[in-house]
């Protein structure tokens, strides 16, 4: 009988029940970084600071991002986008990828960036990541939205850290709290259009 998968993949996968998936809370977090290196992209042929970071041990939510990598079954697997920031080198840009050096060395006793050393320097070290929501539009066409690291902190300035504004699809930005609230008005508006049901996913 055909069930329309691979009974290899079936048989190796890990079950998960609905409900099971734990999201991210918004806002800050204690992050380590856990790969720092040059990356070109093919597309622009820019060259930038591609950091890769995890949820650190002292966090609630510690080693979320390599427990979702450990759980990928995908033979081409590869680490959250939700936890990569590429860090622009451009000299108009620099200030910035600068400011994140400055949070990492008020972050971490006895780091100070040497410009000798390559960026593996920063792997192990620790500061506060800023996650929030960003809007995309998936294959179908509908709008929803990502979890992302969105900037980087000194530790110190974990407990300051507020949900950031959230990022729509034509590149503006709106209040989380406006955003939600648009958010529900429109689940409360399509149910109340209800009529019928729809039984199409059973074809």
């Amino acid at each position: 009988m055909n069930l329309g998968f691979d009974l290899d993949e079936w048989n190796k996968v890990t079950p998960i029940e609905a409900g099971d998936f734990e999201s991210l809370t918004l806002g800050g977090h204690e992050i380590i970084i856990v790969d720092a290196r040059l990356y070109t992209s093919d597309i622009s042929n820019n060259t930038s600071l591609k950091v890769s970071v995890d949820i650190a041990g002292n966090d609630k939510q510690a080693g979320y991002f390599k427990k979702q990598y450990d759980e990928n079954t995908a033979q081409d697997k590869k680490w959250s986008n939700g936890a990569t920031k590429y860090l622009s080198l451009k000299s108009e840009n620099l200030a910035y990828t600068k400011g994140f050096i400055t949070s990492l060395e008020k972050s971490n006793n006895n780091f100070r960036f040497d410009t000798k050393k390559g960026w593996e320097q920063l792997n192990g070290l620790k500061c506060a990541g800023v996650f929030g929501l960003e809007e995309y539009e998936d294959n179908e066409g509908k709008i929803k939205t990502a979890t992302k690291l969105i900037q980087f902190r000194s530790i110190e300035k974990l407990n300051e850290i507020k949900i950031p504004k959230v990022k729509l699809l034509n590149g503006t930005f709106i209040d989380y709290d406006k955003y939600n609230k648009s958010e529900t008005n429109k689940i409360e508006e399509n149910f109340g259009n209800i009529v019928e049901i729809d039984d199409s996913f059973l074809d």
